[in-house]
């Protein structure tokens, strides 16, 4: 049987991201808003880790980086390590339940986040640290739906 090509499911999924990440919200409300590409990015390298690594990561941060109007190459920097982590560790996420592996995407967001924050403070740029916790947290409470979501699309036909 030929290998399934998840490349159309991914782009799917990548589109939806883009959509909930340049949503706008108003601004109590964008302390509570998820990192969503980073989000899908995380699950397609837990998923599929020899398909999209570190490079479809660093893409995807170049997107991020065009869409959300960043610095070039910051979130490329961010989006790589984060991809570079996803992958050390995807051998074992099989292995883990829901609760874990919404523990590990919290402790990975959580040092992207300080990352962010350091590349915002070495450049002279303000940056929000009070909220890096609770958008974290609620990123990591979006992370089933997203692990879920993801799941359903890589399940091979048999």
């Amino acid at each position: 049987m030929a290998p399934v090509n998840h490349t159309a499911a991914m782009l799917l999924s990548l589109v939806i991201a883009v959509i909930f990440s340049v949503m706008p919200v108003s601004g109590d409300w964008i302390v509570w808003k998820p990192n969503f590409l980073l989000l899908v990015t995380m699950g397609w390298v837990f998923h599929r880790p020899t398909e999209f690594g570190i490079f479809f990561a660093a893409g995807v941060g170049l997107l991020a980086d065009f869409l959300l109007q960043t610095t070039l190459g910051h979130s490329v920097l961010v989006f790589a390590l984060c991809g570079t982590l996803v992958v050390i560790v995807s051998r074992w996420v099989k292995y883990l339940s829901i609760i874990q592996r919404t523990l590990l995407v919290y402790l990975i967001i959580l040092l992207v986040g300080f990352l962010e924050a350091s590349i915002l403070i070495l450049s002279g740029l303000p940056t929000a640290m009070d909220h890096l916790l609770m958008k974290t947290l609620f990123s990591a409470l979006t992370w089933p739906l997203i692990d879920k979501f993801i799941t359903r699309l890589c399940i091979d036909e048999r």
